[in-house]
């Protein structure tokens, strides 16, 4: 920013307010911009040369006089407000831009996005006006609005050639730009709510143990997301749809919003809230927020002649830890991400066989394995109430005695080693018994961490 000049920030505001105070300006800049277009040159110079003849006719003090003193009067510069909540209330705004930021979130809100695009609200007849001239580009993309917050030494001497005059629109502008939140107002048509400070505020009889939260209108966040899926008409955006459906060729990634509610805001008079909200039209778009569907799981069944319940249904039913497990094999060697990857893998795919393991248990009938072809070990596991039955004393016997929890160790390493296999053909002979003996020790902690969590299941 340091090869802006005040000419340069001066220009862009002649710029702007010869706009907003001379409709024959603004109708001549509409004809500059056709002649730009066709390439004409002789009509660009004519209309260079009446622009330049428009602008003699008024005096720069003039213009930023009216702005300041008429325009400029009680509008502010925002990211979030009230007015989003109800049209009439006033004063109640936040520019979190120019808020301190923490240094690590721990969590996403509507000040999340790191450049949030700046509103105008509170004065309906001004906030257009006050929107364009702090939005103007001076140079390289810099607006206005972005210096004065800078601080650019050149902003006094663009506004006045009076020094005092120039620090008096300066502090005009930093009024309506920033928020010292010195004398914080709500109005009665706020929404306000009370938020406990700590868990235990609740058990207190202490009015300090509570926050008075007043919920404000994201302004900023709104258009973001307004533009985003207004985007989704986009020339490239509708291309990608109509070819997804055509084959041999490249296909290209398009995006689409389903299930859009629209709330309007501001009636027939959305700039009653704002300006951004009448660039919106007043549509604030709200993405759909009903409570998941949640679907029971599809357990692998067991048929009477199942020899095995370690095979590729139950792999499959536990696909996403395996999918887990053969990336971390896949993956180049690191000690450290190998064995987290290998600790998560096998917590999912334990954490599954698990619920696997419950749900037979808790649907099926007490003695339901009788007519099974399963081992006995897995007999003893997923029936467990078959030992309450009478004439089944061998059956409790044996579950009381425990050895088939060894037995259903080696059901689990083998089911993973044999999976492994079939997957890293090439590699196959690496997948040794310290593996084995390694897959051996998951699913016996697995056990003893059910076992102290008293579920049941072992």
């Amino acid at each position: 920013m340091n090869n802006i000049s005040w000419q340069d920030i001066r220009k862009g505001m002649m710029h702007s307010l010869a706009t907003m105070y001379n409709s024959e300006y603004a109708s001549e800049l509409l004809s500059l911009e056709k002649a730009i277009s066709s390439n004409d040159s002789i009509a660009i110079n004519q209309s260079n040369i009446k622009i330049q003849a428009i602008s003699k006719q008024f005096e720069f003090e003039n213009w930023i006089e009216n702005f300041i003193t008429q325009k400029l009067e009680g509008v502010a510069i925002v990211t979030h407000s009230g007015k989003g909540i109800h049209s009439a209330i006033k004063d109640c705004n936040i520019n979190y831009d120019l808020q301190v930021k923490p240094e690590n979130y721990q969590f996403i809100s509507s000040a999340t996005p790191n450049i949030l695009p700046f509103d105008c609200t509170n004065n309906a007849a001004r906030v257009g006006s006050v929107y364009v001239f702090l939005n103007q580009i001076i140079k390289d993309n810099i607006t206005l609005l972005q210096l004065i917050i800078d601080n650019n030494p050149e902003i006094p001497r663009a506004l006045s050639d009076d020094k005092e005059i120039a620090n008096q629109y300066l502090q005009c502008l930093k009024k309506a730009i920033f928020d010292d939140f010195q004398n914080p107002k709500a109005s009665e048509l706020n929404k306000q709510f009370y938020w406990p400070n700590s868990d235990y505020s609740y058990l207190s009889y202490s009015e300090n143990n509570y926050r008075l939260l007043i919920p404000l209108y994201p302004n900023s966040l709104c258009y973001l997301v307004y533009e985003k899926i207004r985007s989704r008409y986009s020339e490239e955006n509708k291309k990608a749809r109509e070819l997804r459906k055509t084959k041999d060729i490249e296909h290209q990634s398009y995006f689409s919003f389903k299930d859009l509610a629209i709330l309007k805001l501001g009636g027939t008079k959305p700039l009653n809230v704002s300006k951004l909200v009448q660039a919106q039209f007043g549509n604030n778009y709200l993405l759909p927020s009903m409570p998941p569907k949640f679907e029971r799981s599809r357990f692998p069944s067991i048929s009477l002649n199942k020899k095995n319940v370690f095979d590729h249904s139950l792999q499959y039913f536990c696909r996403f830890g395996f999918r887990l497990l053969f990336d971390m094999v896949a993956a180049p060697k690191n000690v450290i991400e190998e064995r987290d990857n290998r600790k998560d893998a096998f917590a999912v795919i334990l954490t599954l066989l698990l619920k696997f393991a419950r749900n037979i248990q808790t649907s099926m009938p007490a003695g339901w394995s009788r007519d099974y072809s399963l081992p006995m070990s897995q007999k003893l596991w997923l029936d467990p109430n078959r030992a309450e039955l009478e004439d089944e004393e061998n059956f409790k016997h044996q579950y009381e005695q425990g050895d088939w929890l060894g037995e259903l160790e080696l059901d689990f390493a083998s089911w993973i080693q044999k999976a492994l296999k079939k997957k890293f053909k090439n590699i196959e002979t690496q997948f040794s018994d310290v593996e084995y003996r390694e897959w051996c020790r998951e699913f016996h902690a697995a056990v003893k961490a059910s076992q102290r969590r008293k579920e049941g299941i072992f």
